[in-house]
């Protein structure tokens, strides 16, 4: 059982993500799940730190709504890089 522990607006971490990737995946099969993945790391990261201006936190598993748009688009930039680099 996952246990999600979040407070104010981070719930909507992952459901954001879920989004953009499946947006992206429309639009083709090779790069567009990268390109909305991105634009959804894109959303967290503007609108966390938007949020976060109002003085309430909001976290999933105590990493605020910003840190995992940044950290996600990195990764997900990282593994691209590497699967072109090094394709088998």
């Amino acid at each position: 059982m996952i246990i999600i522990a979040w407070s104010g607006l981070g719930l909507l971490t992952f459901p954001i993500l879920v989004i953009g990737i499946v947006i992206g995946s429309l639009m083709g099969p090779n790069w567009g799940p990268l390109i909305g993945g991105s634009a959804a790391c894109l959303v967290l990261w503007f609108w966390g730190r938007n949020l976060n201006r109002y003085g309430r936190d909001h976290t999933m598993w105590a990493v605020p709504m910003h840190w995992w748009g940044a950290s996600l688009l990195v990764f997900g930039w990282a593994t691209a890089l590497f699967a072109v680099l090094y394709p088998d």
